[in-house]
């Protein structure tokens, strides 16, 4: 049964989670923080020395988690304004009743929809291996519609299409375009052309909206977050960090963590996370050579040595993640190495790709006086040799 508040609504933790783990940051202008910042952190323009950012976040954070209309938010904005003698800011007044029910209104819809946003992007990811087709879909009537908007209005690209780095909606102050899924069947039943936008040229969008803010709370490169204090960028690295560990990657996940550490500006987020769940055939034939645990566990670290810190022959390209993701779960080969380190086991978990390189996850296990039990993977590649010889027990 779903967890539900006192309204009997259904709890939207990935939103409340979101909200909630923020950093607030005080601005004078909304835009002193840039795109994926706003991911991490709260702020409120003309916020800087009002002493409100903690009232209007604590009421944002209790809307999300309680579900409280915009009515009892806005009785309580209106109360912590006139508590902190701030309108707005920017030389605003308590009588100025027009402005202050539209910056209410612009706080409570920008902050909620960003929420919802990404909690939907995290959902749909989780669900792209079943339904990897998403559609956009734009508001054709109403005050806030745009052109620029329509005209992505039922575009479909695949989940992984760099599109969705930059287009996953919102796209700008009060939009209210979202995306849908198909799966391969019912978008080629319903005649849905699917595109790759690497051939398109698409219409320009708000600058400061043209980031994906699920993607940025997922897999942020915090090397490109160069707006945000020093202090509040350490808490939230710890908080993303926190949020990460034991995370279990479904594949739509793993391609998007894995994306990011591929960019050549990337640092390494000291997290661990599940990447993988051994198929239960092979699995059982690991256990019968003593391991255990089918989880399969990675670091950032980790991922960013197999991907990102290769030489150009071994790095792995952005269109075989797809297949590295299934190589951790259903390896085609599974070979355990001899080393003199008895400290580790080693082994190799092989797959031929589709354009007939063979991929290579190497994993390790600790002996079991180290109390973990899954096995870890220390990096990924090409497999450039044959499993022949004694040094190569096969095991699957």
């Amino acid at each position: 049964m779903p967890v539900v508040n006192k309204h009997n609504i259904p709890v939207p933790q990935l939103a409340i989670d979101f909200l909630a783990k923020k950093k607030i940051v005080p601005t004078d202008k909304w835009d002193e923080l840039q795109y994926g910042e706003h991911a991490h952190a709260f702020t409120v323009a003309h916020s800087s020395g009002a002493n409100i950012l903690d009232d209007i976040f604590a009421l944002l954070n209790r809307a999300d988690a309680e579900g409280i209309s915009f009515g009892e938010f806005r009785n309580g904005m209106l109360d912590a304004m006139k508590e902190k003698g701030w309108y707005g800011g920017a030389g605003h007044g308590k009588d100025e009743k027009g402005y202050i029910n539209w910056r209410i209104g612009v706080i409570y819809d920008t902050n909620m929809r960003t929420a919802y946003s990404q909690a939907h992007y995290r959902e749909q990811l989780r669900g792209a291996e079943l339904r990897p087709i998403w559609v956009y879909n734009s508001l054709l009537s109403g005050k806030n519609r745009r052109q620029e908007h329509i005209a992505l209005h039922g575009r479909a690209f695949r989940y992984d299409d760099a599109f969705w780095d930059t287009y996953y909606p919102p796209n700008g102050w009060g939009c209210e375009c979202y995306v849908t899924t198909e799966s391969e069947h019912s978008a080629e039943q319903a005649g849905i052309g699917v595109e790759d936008s690497g051939k398109l040229e698409l219409p320009a969008i708000d600058s400061a909206w043209a980031y994906n803010v699920g993607r940025e709370a997922l897999a942020p490169n915090f090397s490109k977050y160069t707006n945000l204090p020093q202090a509040a960028l350490k808490d939230i690295y710890a908080n993303y960090r926190n949020s990460m560990d034991g995370t279990r990657l479904t594949k739509g996940e793993f391609q998007t963590l894995i994306k990011r550490t591929n960019e050549a500006d990337y640092k390494y987020v000291n997290a661990q996370y599940q990447v993988g769940n051994l198929e239960a055939e092979r699995f059982e034939a690991m256990r019968k050579k003593g391991i255990a645990d089918s989880k399969i566990m990675s670091t950032d670290k980790q991922l960013w040595h197999g991907t990102g810190d290769k030489t150009a022959n071994q790095k792995v390209p952005e269109r075989l993640f797809e297949e590295l993701y299934e190589t951790l779960q259903t390896p085609e080969a599974i070979y355990e190495e001899s080393v003199a380190d008895k400290r580790y086991r080693v082994f190799h978990f092989v797959k031929d790709t589709k354009d007939g390189n063979k991929l290579k996850a190497l994993l390790h296990q600790r002996n079991l006086a180290s109390g973990s039990t899954a096995l870890q993977v220390r990096t990924v590649g090409y497999a450039q040799y044959e499993y022949t010889g004694g040094q190569y027990e096969k095991i699957w």
